[in-house]
């Protein structure tokens, strides 16, 4: 039981939906081979330069999808031993205290506490002016992290679509030159290796947006969390009653 409690879910089915995705090409990639056609690999070759291009794209994005995975780890962003000593502190009436443990964390609580705390003397209204700002700027940092994987997942189809395009384009041309020498055959193969790069697109496209959307999840969930935290060493700093347990 202690075992399956310190399993991270979410990257478990990050990783699953990775892993899917490509098995999936992998398993077409394979079909076509065992058929006597051209493999998906071999046609990826010849899709031309967008789809490097889409392979640029896919590598950043899930290069950047790893690093978010990693660094908007909630117990990182709020570690629970920093919101349970500071309320210790500020419970005590050790504001100081509270402001140096703040000062030496740099964590997403920590600059939230920061910048409660340096304004406690100012009275209520400055320390939740504070907090507010503080927030919002914090938050938009980490946020910006989500938002430039729904970025690389929006262009992704759009970069496939380019591509399938000018593959279009090429194939129709060909067959404009080609007349009566152009086959069904032929045609059908520059058509599909066209439409290749609209399937990398959306294979780059799809995991990133099941990436981002729990990653915003867990973010905003965080960061209310953090504003809590926040609020309740407020209460403490202002009216001096003790936490409410539980």
């Amino acid at each position: 039981m202690r075992t399956l409690k310190t399993i991270n879910w979410k990257a478990a089915s990050y990783a699953f939906c990775l892993a899917l995705v490509f098995t999936a090409a992998g398993v077409m990639a394979e079909e076509g081979g065992k058929k006597g056609h051209v493999s998906m690999l071999d046609q990826m070759k010849d899709a031309g330069f967008m789809e490097y291009i889409l392979l640029l794209t896919s590598v950043a994005g899930f290069a950047l999808a790893l690093q978010a995975m990693v660094t908007l780890r909630a117990h990182l962003l709020r570690p629970p031993e920093l919101a349970t000593e500071l309320s210790n502190l500020v419970q005590e009436g050790n504001v100081e205290g509270a402001f140096d443990v703040a000062q030496g964390d740099n964590s997403f609580l920590g600059a939230c506490a920061l910048a409660t705390l340096s304004n406690a003397q100012y009275g209520k209204d400055a320390m939740d002016s504070a907090l507010a700002d503080a927030g919002e700027v914090e938050g938009n940092k980490l946020m910006n992290k989500v938002n430039t994987l729904n970025m690389i997942a929006a262009i992704a189809p759009m970069l496939g679509l380019t591509g399938t395009t000018v593959g279009m384009i090429e194939t129709f041309s060909a067959m404009a030159a080609g007349g009566a020498e152009i086959t069904a055959d032929k045609m059908a193969k520059g058509i599909s290796i066209a439409l290749i790069c609209t399937f990398t697109g959306l294979m780059v496209a799809i995991p990133l947006l099941v990436i981002a959307f729990f990653l915003k999840t867990r973010l905003v969930q965080t960061i209310l969390e953090v504003q809590n935290d926040c609020n309740e060493l407020i209460r403490l700093i202002t009216s001096g009653e003790q936490p409410a347990e539980g």
